[in-house]
């Protein structure tokens, strides 16, 4: 199934022409750039002003292990926890590229025995929308089984579709530099976010315990401004690989050819990029309170439907994104135009077409599974420990012990 190095040549191969028209210098959505900005000053001023003083002080149970705050611990949590994320994912990459099409297979199959072993679970331990999120796990399941048969034999082109992206990657290490720093800043927006909850935590502390539609909305908009900024600062990475990717195949890349993606993903097209982030970062923290909300565990409810929908929505407008922000490096288009082009797109070539790309998006998704999981057993284990109850502080204590 392997191909040979003269097959993913082909894929190399490319015909010099001129760079797409477009106004890439002009500003596209300036509003959402601001507002993204005032995002960040207001979380970085709730977390200077009321997070860092509070960090030493606030306690979210009565348990007490040391001197230490359980504030301050959960801010070393946020630190170790974004740091080892860091490492499993250039450890994930390393085994991406040197075992492309092993991994591939393995995730599909995987992705079968997930979708199987879901809906087991929701056919055993829920009530009618468990049941038909179950029904929907088992149709997934099938429909990957069938889909894995008749794309076996594209597998091995899949695989080196992604050997010649990290070629051309190599002869452009400024991304790999990007990544890294975006990585970094998101792990130093971590702990900023992270102070700011405490902030708002030590304002709120009356209300701490209680679920009120108050308390949620506060939740709400904390997670919104934190996925706010993760998404774009990875799609800010997304936008500067497609355009010195671009400009690599329009043969027209040079020595600033990363310093110009730099710029305009950063400048120009930021607003853009602010806007289909906030889409995303909307469904995300909707999906992260419904996670979070006690009527989920109620087995008649609605609640883990309407969970599953949000969900699918949000990982279709993530694959739409991928699109839309390739027109956006590309042409410096504004969001709503890039959106428009990318349904023409699909339209005129065909959704059939773009179920290659599921192969690899898979992959990508796994190795996102994996640092997320390796990252929160640690984060959530330790959080445990840190605000568990002993048997005689619950005996006192039962309200705040068991939140």
């Amino acid at each position: 199934m392997e191909l040979d190095r003269a097959d993913e040549e082909v894929l190399l191969e490319k015909v010099p022409q001129q760079l797409p028209a477009g106004q890439r210098d002009e500003r596209k959505d300036y509003f959402f750039a601001v507002a993204f900005a005032a995002n960040c000053a207001a979380v970085s001023f709730i977390a200077l002003f009321f997070g860092l003083p509070n960090v030493s002080s606030i306690y979210f149970t009565v348990h007490r292990e040391d001197d230490s705050s359980h504030g301050l611990k959960i801010f070393l949590i946020f630190l170790a926890t974004s740091c080892i994320g860091g490492g499993v994912s250039a450890l994930w990459l390393q085994v991406l590229q040197n075992h492309a099409e092993r991994v591939i297979s393995w995730t599909l199959k995987a992705s079968i025995v997930a979708f199987i072993v879901a809906s087991l679970v929701a056919f055993y331990d829920s009530g009618m929308a468990g049941k038909a999120i179950g029904f929907i796990n088992l149709f997934f399941a099938l429909t990957i089984i069938t889909y894995f048969a008749s794309v076996r034999r594209s597998i091995a082109f899949a695989a080196s579709n992604l050997t010649a992206a990290s070629r051309i990657l190599r002869a452009f290490p400024g991304v790999i530099t990007s990544a890294y720093m975006a990585l970094l800043a998101q792990a130093a927006w971590v702990m900023i976010w992270g102070a700011a909850v405490v902030g708002v935590l030590a304002k709120a502390v009356d209300h701490l315990h209680d679920s009120s539609s108050y308390g949620n909305t506060c939740f709400f908009f904390m997670l919104l401004s934190f996925y706010w900024f993760v998404q774009v600062a990875k799609n800010v990475v997304h936008c500067i690989t497609a355009g010195s990717v671009g400009e690599w195949w329009f043969g027209a890349h040079d020595a600033n050819t990363i310093q110009r993606a730099q710029t305009r993903a950063l400048t120009t097209s930021l607003g853009s990029i602010c806007v289909g982030s906030l889409v995303v970062a909307a469904l995300n923290a909707l999906h992260t309170l419904l996670l979070s909300t006690p009527r989920r565990k109620a087995k008649g409810s609605a609640n883990a439907f309407l969970e599953f929908l949000v969900k699918l929505v949000m990982r279709n407008m993530q694959y739409f994104n991928k699109y839309a922000f390739c027109q956006v490096a590309l042409y410096g288009k504004d969001f709503r135009l890039a959106g428009t082009d990318t349904m023409h797109l699909f339209r005129d070539r065909g959704w059939t077409a773009l179920l290659n790309d599921s192969l690899i998006s898979s992959v990508l998704s796994v190795g996102c599974l994996v640092v997320g999981t390796v990252s929160g057993v640690i984060g959530s284990a330790w959080l445990y420990l840190t605000l568990r109850c002993t048997a005689d502080e619950l005996d006192k204590h039962p309200g705040e012990c068991r939140t």
